[in-house]
């Protein structure tokens, strides 16, 4: 049985927060965008995001190995480490 979709931010966060305590790498990892992007009325937070999908990623998310791969190769809001972005995508 699923929960219904959240009607609005505040109960969608929650919802993910929930997960995240229960260490769900889904949920880590959407948090982790909901940090990069700015969504669910979060600012921008580059560095938080990072923390997230790098926790993500060792729980075995690939999804997050493939972020951290794309920020640390371009260089988006962090110092460019192209091996260490090709590292992730290897994973």
């Amino acid at each position: 049985c699923r929960s219904p979709h959240p009607s609005d931010d505040a109960s969608a966060l929650a919802m993910i927060q929930k997960r995240v305590c229960k260490r769900d790498v889904e949920a880590i990892y959407q948090l982790g965008n909901q940090y990069f992007h700015g969504g669910l009325g979060f600012t921008n937070d580059v560095p938080r995001a990072i923390e997230l999908w790098t926790e993500a990623a060792e729980l075995g998310s690939v999804d997050a190995h493939r972020d951290l791969g794309v920020v640390h190769y371009n260089g988006d809001d962090v110092q460019q480490d192209k091996p260490r972005g090709v590292r992730h995508w290897q994973q």
